[in-house]
């Protein structure tokens, strides 16, 4: 409750003051103003309980970002929802839940509908390790990772900790091999969030993340 009352008050604090410039400013006159907000690239497939998934999901983040999840049961999309209300403060209705979560579930075979056109490289078919360059794998890691592996790879971005399972830490990647980390970074993970970056990056850009990745374990920050 206090969330949802502090984001609301935020937004009137917001509205009020744009409502005071234009006052002191003398733009206010008698004609109709609207606000129009950015639309998001991708919308959620048609079926019971698309209105809804639409009128709170998105509250916060894009339809896409549903589609990245890992199968989960109709339960575990009624916790993950119950969640987002009671920790996030989602003014989604109880009486909704159930008939989101069993969308949601559903949802698990299909992808996000594109509402517009989006060029997508085509993937490379070849991938050999060793041939990357760490400063340039860093440019791509703070445009593509950064968000859910964090500025240290340590799993800790604003969304990689909210996933179920978190994000990898990538500091710590034990024995695994460059052919393996390759594949993940390629093909994706399946049961996580990790998703395939084959049809984004090319094969040379993987090369290069996997080469930052590596360096990631010999730059933890000091405590």
């Amino acid at each position: 409750m206090l969330v949802k009352l502090t984001s609301f008050f935020l937004i009137i604090g917001i509205l009020l003051g744009s409502l005071e410039t234009e006052i002191l400013a003398g733009e206010i006159g008698n004609s109709n103003r609207s606000i129009t907000f950015p639309t998001d690239p991708f919308s959620f497939q048609p079926g019971p309980g698309q209105e809804i998934a639409n009128s709170y999901c998105i509250i916060c983040h894009s339809a896409d970002y549903i589609y990245m999840q890992p199968p989960h049961s109709q339960e575990r999309w009624t916790e993950i929802i119950k969640k987002m209300k009671d920790t996030f403060g989602c003014p989604i209705p109880d009486d909704s839940i159930t008939h989101l979560a069993e969308y949601l579930m559903n949802q698990k075979d299909l992808q996000s509908a594109t509402l517009y056109p989006i060029n997508v490289p085509k993937p490379s078919s070849s991938l050999g390790a060793g041939t990357g360059n760490a400063i340039k794998g860093q440019s791509i890691y703070a445009t593509h990772c950064i968000n859910c592996h964090g500025v240290h790879g340590q799993g800790d971005g604003p969304i990689g900790k909210m996933l179920v399972p978190p994000a990898a830490n990538l500091t710590v990647l034990g024995e695994k091999s460059d052919q393996e980390l390759l594949t993940t970074i390629q093909d994706g993970r399946p049961g996580t969030a990790m998703p395939s970056w084959k049809g984004d990056l090319s094969a040379q850009d993987i090369n290069h993340v996997l080469a930052y990745v590596r360096s990631l374990g010999t730059k933890l920050p000091k405590k």
